[in-house]
């Protein structure tokens, strides 16, 4: 399967391997909010950050940041919070728990504010999210369903589908269509982060 003129998750992958500090470097600019990078260089340092020596995404707790939230403990969940996105810069989860309890005059949420909707185009720009030949690339479930809601407003996911086509995998979801997505159906390369492909 050939994803025509688009950005390809294998191809990032021997990229990666080959080409660690490259791959470091590149990702190095995202953390440091170089505005000189292309949509397409973002989405190559998010997709090889998912296959980089030591590339562990444990993710935000939301439960342990939800507890702290729920106990009024702000400063301890702008920690948490913080913390997985210094570990992860591509963490659009912690991105968006910066976004929701940082006030927009402080400069985390400047930073927040620029990777997220960076990253969130960057992702988009992968594909358009038709088919599995035009699949978005994403490196966690989550990532999908941040793309979902904050990017094309999709509230209303009826179902989900696995399609495991050779070595890649791919994620269809069952969705009713918005503006922004006028589709019935949006479909993610999941090929980063799946364990059941073969």
């Amino acid at each position: 399967m050939e994803r025509k003129n688009r950005i390809d998750c294998l191809e990032i992958e021997t990229w990666t391997a080959a080409n660690p500090h490259e791959a470091k470097a590149l990702a190095r600019r995202f953390e440091e909010l170089d505005s000189t990078l292309s949509l397409e260089e973002i989405a190559k340092a998010y997709i090889g950050h998912a296959y980089a020596d030591g590339y562990c995404d444990m993710g935000l707790d939301r439960m342990q940041l939800d507890q702290m939230m729920t106990n009024g403990d702000m400063e301890n969940a702008l920690r948490l919070a913080w913390n997985t996105s210094c570990d992860n810069p591509f963490n659009l989860d912690a991105l968006d728990v910066l976004l929701r309890i940082v006030p927009e005059e402080h400069e985390i949420w400047k930073v927040a504010a620029w990777r997220f909707s960076r990253l969130l185009k960057a992702i988009a720009s992968t594909g358009d999210g038709t088919s599995i030949l035009s699949a978005f690339i994403v490196t966690s479930t989550r990532d999908e369903f941040m793309l979902m809601k904050s990017m094309f407003e999709l509230q209303n996911v009826t179902d989900r589908h696995l399609i495991v086509s050779g070595t890649r995998s791919f994620d269809k979801y069952v969705v009713t269509p918005t503006h922004e997505y006028p589709h019935n159906e949006i479909f993610f390369e999941i090929t980063p982060f799946n364990t059941e492909a073969p």
